[in-house]
């Protein structure tokens, strides 16, 4: 499943003038960010361990922390897709993301992948 871009720009069309909508879908797109920053904060202490740049006791403690960081992340971007897929419904336009949204796994992934190639379809498209 992919994440629908254009529905984004069809909910600011819709609610340029509506500032508690235009605030939801910011909080919503920020997430998306939060999570992908936090993606790439772990993998990167992962590899500086994997090279020796940490002692042990730092690297776990740090991992964990770092991991739990990520969940957290990752919870709320699950929850922010139903809060965009609702905003759609509401003014009649595609799901944002037309997979299954749960916690439960395969799902978490899916709406994760979804979410990171957003993102970097953002990055890449950048003017």
């Amino acid at each position: 499943m992919q994440a629908n871009h254009e529905t984004i720009s069809r909910i600011i069309e819709c609610c340029k003038n509506d500032d508690d909508i235009l605030e939801m879908l910011e909080q919503a797109l920020e997430s998306f960010q939060a999570y992908h920053a936090a993606i790439y904060k772990l993998e990167v202490q992962m590899k500086l361990f994997s090279h020796g740049g940490k002692d042990r006791d730092e690297y776990r403690s740090s991992i964990e922390e770092l991991d739990k960081t990520r969940t957290i992340n990752h919870n709320a971007v699950i929850a922010n897709v139903t809060i965009l897929n609702r905003i759609a419904s509401r003014y009649d336009l595609p799901p944002f993301y037309n997979g299954v949204i749960s916690e439960e796994k395969p799902y978490r992934r899916d709406i994760a992948d979804a979410v990171l190639e957003y993102v970097e379809t953002i990055i890449r498209n950048r003017i």
